[in-house]
């Protein structure tokens, strides 16, 4: 039966066709991580073509290429270093010249270094925050642009973090970011709004990927995660998969400029 929108007499989308992504194109950084590479693939099972920005020789390349394919669905690769900002906007230049038409970015290339607060280098934090903060701004600001440009509406989502809100130990270049990453959605969402352009941003908790690898390895801390989690478990890269379609898909139309924690409860403790 179909839904009456309360605004009018035209019918309602039904749900399945409000979380689908068919005939969409979503383009992805980081899309071989850990998290990237389940969003990534959840993306493409959910309808969408994938356009992926990686780098050169990336180890992980093939893990996406098999799970895009297997949804049956086109993934298409441009190479290069996110961490340099004018070979990303020409990478960007050259993805629009292809003829790619964007709906939606996926901006998750992100690192970390751990060191106490005086004991970080300049090296340490140039790359971090050049890849977790500019990188990030660089490639919403050119997908927005285009957007813009198009006169299209888009999702673009960006991966911050439960270090926006709790800073932790050891972690200071990386909070500083992902801070910024928090900021920096709101900040886009406020200008873009009002064009279709939603831009919101997911909040990971602490997940097995190898970016954690440290602590999963401290049987201590591992077990100590747990405790501090009402749901009682470390998260996983598949528990992104309904966030991640939720926020690209007409489903969040009218959601802007939010976060959306996955963290198992751990900053409602």
């Amino acid at each position: 039966m179909a839904h009456v929108n309360q605004m009018g007499d035209s019918p309602l989308p039904s749900v399945s066709e409000l979380f689908s992504l068919s005939g969409k194109t979503a383009i992805t950084t980081g899309g071989t991580g850990g998290l990237g590479l389940s969003m990534a693939v959840a993306l493409a099972e959910a309808g969408a073509d994938i356009v992926s920005i990686q780098i050169h020789g990336d180890p992980r390349a093939d893990l996406l290429k098999e799970g895009v394919e297997a949804c049956g669905r086109k993934l298409t690769v441009f190479e290069t270093d996110v961490a340099d900002s004018p070979k990303l906007r020409q990478c960007f230049a050259d993805i629009w010249a292809s003829g790619v038409v964007p709906d939606i970015l996926l901006n998750c290339a992100g690192i970390n270094r751990r060191a106490q607060v005086e004991d970080f280098t300049d090296e340490d934090i140039d790359a971090i925050f050049a890849i977790n903060l500019k990188a990030s701004f660089v490639a919403a600001q050119e997908v927005g642009k285009k957007l813009l440009e198009l006169k299209r509406p888009g999702k673009i989502i960006n991966i911050a973090s439960i270090i926006s809100f709790i800073a932790n130990y050891n972690i200071a270049a990386y909070a500083c970011t992902k801070g910024g990453v928090l900021q920096m959605t709101k900040a886009m969402s406020n200008e873009w709004a009002k064009h279709g352009i939603n831009v919101n941003c997911i909040c990971p908790g602490y997940i097995k990927t190898a970016m954690t690898k440290a602590y999963l390895e401290n049987e201590e801390y591992k077990n100590y995660i747990i405790g501090r989690t009402p749901a009682g478990r470390w998260g996983l890269p598949e528990d992104f998969r309904g966030a991640i379609i939720f926020l690209a898909s007409r489903a969040s139309d009218f959601v802007c400029g939010t976060s959306l924690v996955v963290d198992g409860g751990m900053i409602a403790k």
